[in-house]
C-alpha cells in the first residue's frame, strides 16, 4: 500500500517514534501520553488518505479498529492499560489493516516472553540479592541484613510494561511487511 518514498519513510518514522517514546514512557512511569498517540493518528490519516484516497483512508480506520480491538480482552481482564490499547490502534492505523494483524499477534507473542522472563526473574532476584549480599560481606562478619526489608509496594506486582511488546510487534510488522527495506533500499 505505501509506495510513495517520502511518504512510506514518515510512516516508519512515525511508527518507530511513537512505539521507542511510548516504551520508554512505560518502563519509566507505567504511562504512555496521549501527546504521542494524538499526532501519529492523525499523521496516519493524512498520510493514507494523500497515498489511496478513501480507500487509504478506510484501510487505516480498520487498522484502527484491529490495533484497539486486539488488545480489548486484554484490558478488559485487567492485563494491560487503556495506553497500551490505545498504542496497538496508532500502529495499526500506521501499518493498515493487514500490518495490524501482524503486528497484533507478534505483541501477543512477544507479551507473552516478556511476561514469562518477569515471572522468571521475580522468582530469582530475591535468591540473587541474598548472594550479592554474601559475595560482598568481609570475612569474619555478620551476615547482612537482607537488602529489600521493605515489602514490595502492592502496585508494582502487577504492572508489566506492555509498550516494548507493542514495540516490538510494530518492528517485526514493519521488517515482515517490507517496509524497512522500502525506505532503505
Amino acid at each position: 500500500m505505501l509506495i510513495n518514498d517520502p511518504l512510506n519513510a514518515a510512516i516508519v518514522l512515525s511508527l518507530l517514534l511513537v512505539v521507542t517514546l511510548s516504551s520508554i514512557s512505560d518502563v519509566l512511569t507505567h504511562r504512555i501520553p496521549n501527546i504521542f498517540l494524538g499526532p501519529a493518528l492523525l499523521l496516519a490519516l493524512i498520510i493514507h488518505s494523500l497515498l489511496a484516497g478513501i480507500s487509504g483512508f478506510l484501510d487505516c480506520v480498520l487498522g484502527l479498529a484491529i490495533g484497539l480491538a486486539m488488545l480489548f480482552p486484554l484490558y478488559f481482564a485487567g492485563g494491560t492499560s487503556a495506553g497500551d490499547v490505545k498504542l496497538l490502534g496508532v500502529v495499526g492505523a500506521l501499518l493498515g489493516a493487514n500490518g495490524a494483524l501482524i503486528a497484533g499477534v507478534a505483541t501477543y507473542v512477544s507479551g507473552g516472553v516478556l511476561g514469562v522472563l518477569f515471572i522468571a526473574w521475580r522468582l530469582i532476584e530475591p535468591i540473587l540479592l541474598i548472594q550479592i549480599a554474601q559475595l560482598v560481606r568481609p570475612t569474619g562478619t555478620s551476615p547482612p541484613p537482607l537488602i529489600r526489608t521493605v515489602p514490595r509496594d502492592a502496585s508494582r506486582k502487577a504492572e508489566i510494561p506492555y509498550a516494548p511488546a507493542i514495540a516490538f510487534g510494530s518492528f517485526y510488522s514493519l521488517w515482515h511487511l517490507g517496509y524497512l527495506s522500502k525506505v532503505i533500499g
